[in-house]
């Protein structure tokens, strides 16, 4: 009988990191993923560097040391820098305007002013976390931005630039793609290898697995509490006309409990 090697027994081990994206975005939701990480819900989370309670989410990161990425945005909230906030394109008000929000600029040309000016912001977004003295741990993005093909190269420009080498990969779940988007993760994973970057093996929302996959996985997860107070998994929130948000989802634990089953949970600096 054949023996595995170390390397395919390895390949058949299901590891889970469970990562909570948006710490620091609203005090809701910064509450939440810091009580999922005291409960043991999630392994990690990523911090957005211009959310409303960055305040409150420096403070606690503090007691997370080690398991806090950089969630790069460049399509909510306002932006850091004069230099993007003059660039109609991607700034409207000081806000960040819809242009990356979807795929339809993945391949769109920008111009050696647009490259700068971006560069610049994230350069602030990264700076932001570290002048706290968060020791970042990964990156990954608002609305997957770092997958943008036209983008990526800034990205792994400033990821190189603060010594961060672990970044999340394309959604590549299988059953959850049409044959372009199952070649473009391939691609983009092919790009991220080449560029020297780190990266699970699997990756999507917690909702789209079945059950952990052979290899790494990384399930994303939005903890927020709905009107109840109960902690969530985030799919959607509606605007009340008084100006209130109200988070809807499923039960963050049973969610966590049903599609981690019995895998091993890693935090992101161990790939």
């Amino acid at each position: 009988m054949k023996q595995q090697t170390g390397a395919e027994m390895k390949q058949k081990t299901c590891r889970v990191i469970i990562n909570a994206d948006d710490f620091g975005q609203t005090e809701s939701c910064t509450k939440a993923i810091y009580e999922a990480f005291e409960s043991d819900l999630i392994t990690d989370t990523t911090m957005v560097a211009n959310g409303d309670a960055m305040e409150l989410a420096f403070a606690l990161a503090s007691q997370m040391q080690g398991r806090v990425g950089v969630h790069l945005n460049l399509t909510e909230g306002t932006a850091l820098t004069p230099e993007i906030q003059q660039n109609p394109k991607f700034v409207s008000h000081g806000r960040f305007t819809d242009y990356f929000k979807g795929r339809g600029t993945y391949f769109l040309h920008l111009s050696k002013k647009d490259r700068q000016d971006l560069y610049t912001e994230l350069t602030a977004q990264v700076d932001r976390l570290m002048d706290e003295g968060i020791e970042i741990s990964h990156v990954d993005s608002h609305h997957h931005i770092h997958c943008n093909w036209m983008l990526a190269p800034i990205i792994f420009r400033v990821c190189r630039e603060h010594s961060i080498y672990r970044i999340r990969c394309h959604k590549n779940v299988a059953g959850r793609f049409r044959l372009w988007n199952g070649l473009y993760a391939r691609l983009y994973r092919f790009r991220l290898r080449w560029s020297g970057f780190r990266f699970p093996d699997h990756f999507e929302s917690i909702r789209m697995y079945e059950k952990p996959l052979a290899g790494i996985s990384e399930m994303m997860v939005h903890p927020d509490y709905n009107p109840d107070g109960l902690l969530i998994d985030r799919q959607k929130k509606e605007h009340l006309p008084d100006g209130q948000i109200i988070a809807q989802g499923q039960d963050l634990e049973s969610l966590v409990r049903k599609h981690s089953g019995n895998a091993q949970k890693i935090k992101y600096d161990l790939l």
